[in-house]
């Protein structure tokens, strides 16, 4: 079963432990906004996004208008909080990805670890024909996700230095258990395995073009030891993807 963030305490905890993981501070957050790029007047939706790091962000940037949507209750609550106390003009939602519904002109949509919610290459299916009904014609589609090609690295390293620990799947549609360590408490997350055809399938299925996977790059302001990132950036365990929808008709 994916994780549910609106049982107990989890949405919490996630919040207060997502921000000491070095993974998204050094790795994650930076090649995901790097990807994204300008996004100065767009008008930007932010799929799962949890309690608003990337929404919070992309409105920094400039961009003219920004909508965060999660299927948890929990977690927009915890949005709408930080946008009470440091208002900087995000409107939250509680939606799930795989319906249209509202807005349907923005011309970017990101999503940060949404697409590994999906077991089945039907409901991936369903997923991505819900974001491009969010997208006008020529919208782009980012995400950050687990990264598919695990399974085939010719060594799988230590991740437990970087504040994870995995337990690989061994067949598409398989549970992916990740463990987000830090020194006096875990929290465990599972999603699902497909494969990187899976994806592209499904985007192309879902009138999407020019998909792309790019692997993540290290933030220049990274100040540990040399050599530190050396196997994660080899064996990265996540990915990006970005796609475009095409025109109608």
């Amino acid at each position: 079963m994916a994780t549910d963030y609106d049982e107990g305490d989890f949405a919490e905890q996630y919040q207060q432990i997502k921000g000491a993981q070095l993974v998204r501070e050094r790795v994650e957050t930076y090649s995901f906004l790097k990807l994204v790029g300008d996004v100065k007047g767009k008008k930007v939706l932010d799929v799962a996004c949890g309690d608003g790091h990337y929404t919070r962000l992309l409105r920094k940037a400039g961009a003219a208008q920004v909508v965060g949507t999660d299927i948890s209750d929990r977690m927009i609550e915890l949005a709408r909080e930080l946008e009470a106390r440091q208002p900087i003009g995000v409107e939250y939602r509680v939606e799930d990805a795989r319906k249209a519904v509202g807005q349907s002109d923005f011309d970017l949509v990101v999503a940060g670890w949404l697409l590994v919610h999906a077991p089945t290459r039907d409901e991936l299916a369903q997923m991505c024909r819900g974001l491009a009904s969010f997208l006008r014609s020529g919208g782009r589609f980012v995400t950050v996700s687990i990264n598919p090609g695990l399974s085939d690295f010719d060594l799988v390293p230590d991740y437990r230095k970087y504040g994870y620990d995995l337990a690989l799947p061994d067949r598409e549609g398989a549970p992916l258990a990740t463990t987000m360590l830090l020194e006096d408490s875990t929290l465990e997350f599972e999603d699902y395995y497909l494969p990187i055809e899976a994806y592209e399938s499904a985007f192309t299925e879902a009138g999407f073009r020019d998909f792309a996977v790019h692997l993540p790059e290290l933030s220049p302001t990274a100040d540990e030891e040399p050599g530190f990132w050396d196997d994660f950036l080899k064996y990265p365990m996540l990915i990006l993807m970005d796609c475009v929808k095409s025109a109608a008709g």
